[in-house]
């Protein structure tokens, strides 16, 4: 497997904004002992935002386009088909100027997924992280950047000088009803169980236990599951799903 990439950044002072353009090449092959689906990517787009700053608004608006070549399946006789996949992310807050330093943010997720035809459309992140935006990194992997259309709503705060909390809400639906559920492997390929997946409630807090040496997380999440993760062919009967964490990180 090979990627790279180039971003390049310019601020626009008049504005107050910075913009950036980039650019990634993703390309893997099979070896002796393990098949791949020889991906062939190019992933370009760009970002627009404005920082966070007390007393104003800030945002943020991304958009991704993905092409290249994929082969329908990890055989060696599989057939290659071309990729056409998107991406767009927008989030606009206002953060307070006053105790605890509140921001409230709405923010929109759409990451497409494949359907029916010759065309492979469901987005590859390459790399990268879900906490950002979506939901906790770890052992919950339910939801990701990949076949999602999910509005959000998010306030953050600082309760103490050492400390930052947030809390969320975000309603899940399928950008694509035959594709499975973003990262979560459930699918119904007829797309007769809906496009509607559930909703997500999430909080968490950080607290410097030694100033910028040690920290502790504790997090939690909800997802309420919907149409979509009940009725599925092969949904997991196991009920909603609650998460939780508690992490101990060390700096050096």
């Amino acid at each position: 497997m090979r990627l790279w990439g180039l971003v390049a950044a310019h601020p626009i002072r008049s504005l107050g904004v910075t913009a950036e353009v980039s650019y990634f090449r993703f390309d893997e092959r099979d070896t002796n002992d393990r098949r791949t689906r020889d991906r062939a990517l190019d992933t370009f787009g760009g970002r627009v935002f404005r920082p966070v700053r007390a007393g104003a608004w800030d945002f943020e608006i991304e958009a991704f386009r993905q092409t290249g070549s994929i082969s329908a399946a990890t055989s060696a006789t599989a057939a290659t088909v071309d990729v056409a996949a998107h991406f767009v992310h927008a989030d606009v807050g206002y953060s307070f100027d006053g105790p605890m330093s509140p921001r409230v943010s709405v923010r929109y997720d759409w990451v497409s997924g494949d359907k029916p035809g010759e065309t492979y459309e469901r987005f590859d992140t390459l790399y990268g992280m879900r906490r950002a935006e979506i939901a906790p990194s770890g052992l919950y992997n339910a939801v990701g950047h990949a076949n999602l259309s999910s509005p959000a709503v998010r306030i953050e705060w600082l309760p103490t000088a050492r400390s930052d909390a947030f809390l969320a809400y975000r309603p899940l639906w399928l950008a694509s009803r035959t594709d499975s559920f973003s990262t979560s492997s459930v699918v119904d390929g007829s797309g007769a169980s809906g496009a509607f997946a559930g909703h997500e409630w999430e909080g968490r807090m950080r607290h410097w236990l030694v100033r910028d040496a040690l920290r502790l997380e504790v997090g939690v999440l909800h997802l309420a599951k919907g149409r979509f993760l009940e009725m599925a062919p092969n949904a997991p009967a196991t009920g909603d799903t609650t998460y939780s964490s508690f992490n101990l990180t060390a700096f050096f």
